[in-house]
């Protein structure tokens, strides 16, 4: 092989500078089992100087993220930057050889890795140099107050190593550091679906699982071996105080969580995926529209009518959804269909053809009364059903059968039966004999 390809190889397949500093670098810790808060630990450092020999002042640095002398090193507690502890002031052993400082780290509220910047720096105060390819260890005691950040495990690629003899400001990882605490072996690894705080032994799970931080749920195992389910407001739960009511709850207790797949299973009259959804009666029959009260009151025709927009903005803003509007998107009910318009305006009617909570009725004809001298079917100025407002000029009154008659439903279709001395479809025509639907008076309707 040619000299300049046997070079240009070489260069290609070169382990890095960092791959030549260190061998055999390792760390231990006295811990056992958990890691109670704020428990300090003895930290041992094993480390062999593989192409440089270490002479009189020469630093090792050892990067250490998610390790603190903060007393609110545990994560939970809410974190703080602890304090640095000078060079020669550091205890550890052996004492003779070696003299450190600490640099505390700075305290990072949501980082993967708190207190990145975590340093401990070591100085050869020997005046023997340490040869390469020795192994040499260095013991931190716990007096020091150096901990673990709990919550989340540690490995040897967080933990860096590196050294001024070398030349260079290189680090490499150290090659084996063992996870704080115990781990989550006796909980199934959290069952492929969740975190193990190594420090205490307990499963952080994915969400969907049981997450605290992003879920509500009644129930969750703690190997995060079972599914949660949406939440949603309680409908119908007592209040705890005159301001606070309808807490978020899984199924919005309106159904049962099937833990296996995380759904809901609602009870009858309600639907959604956490169950807060109320459901149309009969799905409108076919007749109308399933809408929530916060959709109604942006609809002309719905009721209770009203004209004016601004009176019907329900729910429209945060505030009033989550306070006196709170059920706006919750509770639906049926908008059923008119082959008529249906509003307070001129030539609007204020009743729509097909009527009832599930839209299942057709109305009878309807007309004026003809025994009376006023027109019963004009609504101007007539207050609408349980509302505010009244009709415009031009607005229609519904009057079934024309006052002259009793609506009648066959399959839900309503016809007039006239009283007696009154005909025509609305029962509107008078006649000394009397008629029915169009026809002459049957007997069989005579009660």
């Amino acid at each position: 092989m040619p000299r300049f390809l046997l070079l240009l190889l070489l260069l290609l397949f070169r382990p890095s500078l960092s791959e030549y500093l260190f061998k055999a670098t390792q760390i231990a810790y006295d811990q056992t089992g958990a890691v109670s808060t704020g428990e300090a630990l003895e930290i041992t450092f094993a480390f062999k100087p593989w192409n440089f020999n270490l002479t009189f002042g020469d630093l090792i640095y050892v990067r250490m993220p998610r390790f603190s002398t903060s007393t609110y090193a545990q994560g939970s507690d809410g974190g703080s930057t602890g304090s640095n502890i000078a060079m020669d002031s550091v205890q550890l052993g052996p004492s003779t050889i070696w003299k450190a400082s600490w640099t505390e780290g700075t305290w990072c509220a949501g980082c993967s890795n708190p207190y990145n910047s975590s340093l401990l720096t070591l100085q050869l105060r020997d005046v023997n140099a340490i040869v390469r390819r020795t192994l040499h260890t260095v013991t931190v005691y716990k007096s020091n107050g150096i901990k673990a950040y709990c919550g989340h495990p540690m490995n040897s690629q967080k933990i860096m190593i590196g050294t001024n003899a070398s030349g260079t400001d290189q680090y490499m990882s150290v090659e084996n550091s063992p996870l704080v605490g115990n781990g989550c072996q006796d909980k199934s690894s959290c069952s492929l679906h969740g975190t193990c705080d190594y420090c205490y032994n307990t499963c952080i799970c994915d969400e969907g699982y049981g997450n605290p931080s992003t879920e509500i749920y009644d129930y969750v195992r703690i190997d995060c071996g079972e599914r949660t389910c949406p939440a949603g407001k309680s409908i119908g739960s007592l209040p705890t105080s005159s301001t606070s009511a309808h807490p978020l709850k899984e199924c919005s207790d309106n159904g049962i969580c099937d833990r296996q797949v995380g759904q809901c299973a609602c009870f009858d009259g309600w639907e959604g995926l956490s169950c807060d959804r109320r459901v149309c009666p009969n799905k409108c029959s076919g007749h109308g529209i399933c809408a929530s009260m916060r959709e109604q009151s942006g609809m002309s025709n719905a009721f209770p009518l009203s004209r004016n927009v601004t009176h019907r903005g329900y729910g429209t803003s945060p505030e009033t959804r989550n306070t006196t509007a709170w059920d706006a998107d919750f509770m639906y009910s049926c908008v059923c269909d008119s082959s008529w318009p249906v509003g307070l305006d001129h030539g609007e009617f204020q009743a729509a053809e097909w009527h009832g909570a599930d839209c299942s009725l057709k109305r009878c004809p309807g007309g004026d009364d003809p025994m009376t001298a006023a027109n019963e079917t004009d609504c101007n100025g007539k207050q609408a059903e349980n509302s505010l407002e009244t009709g415009k000029p031009g607005n229609g009154c519904y009057v079934e059968c024309s006052n002259r008659g009793t609506c009648i439903y066959e399959e839900g279709i309503g016809r007039c039966k006239c009283f007696q001395g009154f005909l025509g479809e609305d029962c509107g025509t008078m006649s000394e004999f009397g008629m029915n639907f169009g026809e002459w008076f049957d007997p069989a309707w005579d009660e």
